[in-house]
């Protein structure tokens, strides 16, 4: 299969990599792979410390990199956002998730059934085991739970 790489940090080259290969995908009718190279200045995960593998200088040291970064530099050159919208846009947005946490918080918590009956049409026989050890611990230790869990 071809491939196109593209410095995925790049939004506007991100863009024309994907341009091309739609118009190979379209005109050729064949599979095309885009492989954006780009750094992860945050951690995988908030179980993850990246800094326990890399130094700060180092994450740092790519954070003007980032294409956020990079598109909003290009933005305010071309006088095409500016600071203050920056700021009013992250208060309006903050609001809204806010309002949002807020209304999520008032609704019934699912139960432990949803765990396993959320994914799948038809669960799977490893799924069912796990349920099965999980309603068996609950039974054993449930009053150790400080939340409703069956329902």
């Amino acid at each position: 299969m071809d491939s196109i790489r593209v410095d995925g940090n790049d939004c506007f080259a991100v863009h024309e990599a994907c341009l091309k290969a739609r118009e190979i995908a379209i005109k050729e009718q064949r599979p095309i792979l885009i492989e954006a190279i780009s750094y992860r200045v945050g951690h995988h995960s908030t179980s993850d410390d990246s800094t326990k593998y890399r130094s700060r200088q180092e994450i740092d040291g790519w954070s003007h990199w980032s294409p956020v970064t990079r598109l909003r530099a290009f933005l305010e050159k071309q006088g095409l956002w500016s600071e203050k919208q920056e700021t009013e846009l992250r208060a309006a947005i903050r609001k809204e998730v806010l309002e949002g946490v807020k209304i999520g918080e008032r609704k019934l918590k699912p139960g432990v059934k949803e765990v396993f009956s959320d994914v799948y049409d038809q669960m799977t026989p490893p799924l069912l085991e796990q349920e099965r050890e999980l309603y068996e611990h609950l039974q054993r230790h449930g009053a150790h739970y400080h939340f409703c869990l069956l329902y």
